[in-house]
């Protein structure tokens, strides 16, 4: 499956592959078009299928207009960043969206850049990242605790160059003083983005999805 959108000519299976293969959620299904009674009984039905510890799934595009994932980074994301992955584990309470095209995150009170997501999967644990052929590969396998961090299921995004974008948040400063960061996932349309950032807008100014 080349392209998720193209696939919903044959929608009931689809969207079961949707769910049990890519891992979609409720907003997956809404993204694609699907009414929030209906994407609610498919997520009540089925779960994502369990992968084995080694094992990954090659998440094909899903055929929309180009998003951005923004997502909080800490210092052990940051490690990975370098060798242009990004990994978050499945448990976590916000995850990217089937949409997202492309990741960004905070530095210093700003989003300085954002990059293209060249190829996503879903991973067993991360004893599977023999099996994506990612580059960098030995790089990422050679960093301290590779394996502690990630002992179930998660996110795996490869990502191209980076888009220079310099988004400040507007947001207020944090409690101690610091420069504030993305407190959560959230998404939006990266010519959205881009066109705040030359407007000298905020992150504020522009609308999530």
């Amino acid at each position: 499956m080349e392209n998720i959108l193209e696939a919903l000519s044959a929608p009931d299976r689809a969207i079961r592959k949707l769910i049990e293969d890519y891992g979609a959620g409720r907003l997956d299904l809404m993204d694609l078009g699907i009414a929030d009674f209906t994407a609610r009984k498919w997520i009540g039905l089925l779960l994502p299928r369990t992968l084995a510890p080694e094992q990954s799934v090659l998440v094909p595009s899903v055929g929309l207009p180009a998003t951005v994932a923004l997502v909080p980074v800490g210092e052990v994301a940051r490690r990975y960043l370098v060798h242009g992955a990004y990994l978050r584990d499945a448990g976590l309470r916000g995850q990217m969206r089937l949409r997202a095209t492309h990741l960004g995150w905070s530095d210093g009170g700003k989003i300085e850049e954002v990059r293209p997501i060249t190829r996503r999967w879903r991973l067993g644990s991360a004893a599977a990242l023999g099996s994506t052929g990612i580059a960098g590969h030995a790089r990422i396998a050679a960093e301290p605790d590779f394996s502690d961090h990630w002992p179930g299921p998660a996110t795996l995004v490869e990502l191209g160059e980076p888009i220079t974008v310099g988004l400040p948040l507007g947001f207020a400063p944090n409690p101690t003083g610091g420069a504030p960061a993305i407190p959560g996932v959230r998404h939006v349309l990266l010519a959205e983005v881009l066109a705040a950032g030359r407007a000298g807008a905020t992150l504020l100014d522009v609308p999530t999805l």
